[in-house]
């Protein structure tokens, strides 16, 4: 008599952003290692993760807003070294094109114009099959180029549209596109945010 066996479907595992919030502080790690490299070491990841959960810990179950991505990317500057510093830029896609709100196509291409691996990267929020932040380091003729906190590699370009406008499967807000270099002593466009965290006392 042949003993009874008992077999079980294999299980997926989960990943960030599926049971939590936390891509926010991921993607501004991300950014971090991304223009600085190995310079920017597991060690200080691991601090600077620490900081900014402790400043937000309601992401975890919330996720981050635009205003709240900000003020944390701020926190993380002020809580690493002067040469590991990022300029932050807003304004370019606050902007509206010819009086006109962007069109997806316009968007790619400043975007293409804009994001230069190693030198400068875009956080976007995409909404649609995602509700989620996530880092673009470069944008080719068919894709954005991802470093991602989930299993996101790249967005096909076909896939993406402007929110408001489109059924496509990847909604994205053109102003809240947030632009991130090395600083290089060039002026900051965030003095709100640096006036509101030092009356919250973060900085």
């Amino acid at each position: 008599m042949k003993r009874n066996t008992i077999t079980s479907a294999p299980i997926d595992s989960y990943r960030q952003g599926e049971l939590d919030g936390l891509c926010g502080i991921y993607v501004i790690i991300n950014a971090y290692r991304r223009l600085f490299g190995d310079k920017f070491s597991h060690e200080r990841c691991t601090k600077i993760f620490m900081k900014l959960a402790r400043a937000a810990p309601m992401a975890v179950f919330d996720g981050l807003s635009y205003r709240e991505l900000l003020e944390l990317i701020m926190l993380a500057n002020a809580n690493v070294p002067a040469a590991m510093r990022i300029e932050v830029r807003t304004q370019v896609f606050r902007k509206q094109v010819s009086s006109h709100a962007w069109g997806v196509e316009t968007y790619i291409k400043r975007l293409r114009e804009e994001v230069q691996e190693g030198k400068q990267v875009a956080i976007v929020g995409i909404q649609g099959a995602h509700d989620h932040w996530t880092l673009l380091h470069r944008v080719t003729p068919a894709t954005f180029k991802l470093t991602d906190s989930s299993s996101l590699t790249n967005l096909r370009l076909a896939n993406i549209g402007i929110a408001g406008k489109t059924k496509r499967s990847y909604r994205i807000v053109p102003s809240q596109t947030i632009l991130l270099r090395p600083w290089k002593g060039s002026p900051n466009d965030l003095h709100p945010v640096r006036k509101r965290l030092a009356k919250l006392a973060i900085l």
